[in-house]
Order: C-alpha cells, then structure tokens, then sequence
C-alpha cells in the first residue's frame, strides 16, 4: 500500500506537460482501434517493437518453444522482438489484461508494404463511450454507500482508489471519474537520473488524478523528492515507494523490479 504526502500550494515542475497531455495526442505512435478482430503488427529481426494497453498485462499465450517471436512484458506494454525465422505469415499472440480484457495481435514480418512498426498503442473500441454516462464522465455525484474509507469525491479517497486500481487491479476504474489511457506511456520526465511515463488519468468534476509509471536511471539508490512531481493545482503526491533501488544487474534484482515504481497526483479539475 502507498504512502502519501500532501500538498495544498499550487507548484510548477510537470504542469505544462501533464497539461498538454489532458488536450492533445501522441503523434510519435501509430494506434490501433482494436474492436475485437485480431490486429496486425509488423515487425522486424533484431530491432524492437514497443506494443502499449490500456492497463497492465496480466498474461498470455504464444506459440511454443520454437516461436519466432521473444516477448518481454513491463506493466502495461510488451516489447517484441523477432527472430530470422519468423513466419512470412507471422505469429498471433493472445495478451490479457489484469482488468480481464484481452487483445489478439498477428505479429508480421515487416516487408515494402508493411514498414516496421517502432511503437503501437493499443486503443480499446469495445468499450461504451462514457461520455454517453453521465456519472462515468464526471458530471453526476458517484451515490454515497456507507463506508470506513472517505469517498473518492475527496482527495483522500481518490488517492486510495487510484492505489488500489493500479497496484491491486480493483475493479475497472473509479466511481464518478472518466478512466483515460489515451496518454499511457507519454513521458512526463527525462532528466537522465529519473524516467516518469503516463499510466492512466482519472478525470472528475472537483479533481483529477494521475498515475505515474517512475523508473531510477543511476547506478545507486535514489530517494524521490516529491516536489519533482508538484503541479499547478495539486492537492495531493503520493508514492508506492519514496526510495529507489539502482539499476539491476542480475536477474534476482530485475525480478523484484525495486527500480521502479507508482507517482499518484491528485490536482484541482483542469477546464479545457
């Protein structure tokens, strides 16, 4: 479970670029509106491919041992890598999601007419349009149910639900708030010592809410500074762990991922 610490003084540092983010596009990465057909994915032997999800991969099937494909999984995106003796009709692959969603892809080797894909973003289209939702979008209160916890209408309470969304895969997103992953993997901060990327954004009527993905670049520990992560209009920064652990370099450290880990803001509703 997160800590959290607390801030009512509107800052500077990520505004501009989180701003950005609320009201406009990714044009580095070519989407896929998925609507339950397989997708097709090219890709090329000994160069990565990059495939992002609306939230975290859970798991998923390939073909055995003899596949043309190497799949590496980190939170929400697979990277892809295809070997010399992948298929001129290529393989398909089966990813699920820990929100139970699954995507089938068709990875292809890239030829003239199908370049290289570096970095795909998928875009889920089976879900209904929450704008059509009143209370999914924020324009309506989420009803009061009893309860020891505060609402997520609070600071507080959003900044639970959104711990519990992303570290414990509760439910498919957070009463009253509109669930955006269209800026999933945007990068926020690249200073060479921290990396921070877009998970998901929680728009509501009063505040909104954003869960950051935070990666230690250096070679020793490093404790996060929660004034890196202050914002015009926050009310709250909050942090699956204050203190990074270095780079892995053996595969016991890589598995325990302790380089990484979760940014939650909690900031006033930004008006387009």
């Amino acid at each position: 479970m997160a800590t959290w610490f607390s801030k009512t003084s509107a800052a500077m540092g990520l505004s501009a670029v989180l701003g950005l983010l609320a009201f406009c596009g990714d044009a580095s990465a070519r989407d896929i509106n998925y609507a339950g057909d397989e997708a097709t994915v090219y890709v090329k032997p000994g160069e990565p491919t990059q495939v992002t999800f609306p939230s975290n991969i859970e798991g998923g099937f390939k073909k055995d041992k003899n596949s043309g494909l190497v799949l590496e999984r980190q939170g929400n995106f697979l990277i892809v890598f295809a070997k010399p003796h992948l298929s001129v009709d290529g393989e398909s692959i089966i990813v699920h999601l820990a929100d139970k969603r699954s995507y089938a892809l068709r990875m292809l080797p890239a030829t003239g007419d199908g370049e290289r894909d570096v970095a795909i973003k998928i875009v889920d289209t089976r879900e209904a349009d929450i704008e059509e939702n009143p209370q999914l979008a924020g324009l309506a209160p989420a009803p009061v149910v009893p309860s020891e916890f505060p609402p997520p209408t609070t600071v507080a309470g959003l900044m639970r639900e959104m711990v519990l969304v992303a570290e414990l895969g509760k439910g498919k997103g957070i009463p009253g708030y509109r669930r955006s992953n269209k800026f999933s993997g945007e990068t926020v901060l690249a200073d060479g010592t921290l990396n921070a990327t877009v998970d998901e954004i929680f728009m509501g009527t009063d505040y909104w809410g954003y869960v950051l993905s935070v990666e230690n670049k250096l070679d020793t520990s490093q404790r996060i500074n929660p004034a890196t992560f202050r914002i015009d209009g926050a009310r709250a920064i909050s942090a699956s762990k204050w203190e990074l652990s270095p780079v892995p370099l053996t595969d016991e450290q890589k598995i325990t991922q302790g380089h990484r880990g979760k940014i939650y803001i909690v900031t006033r509703a930004k008006r387009s």
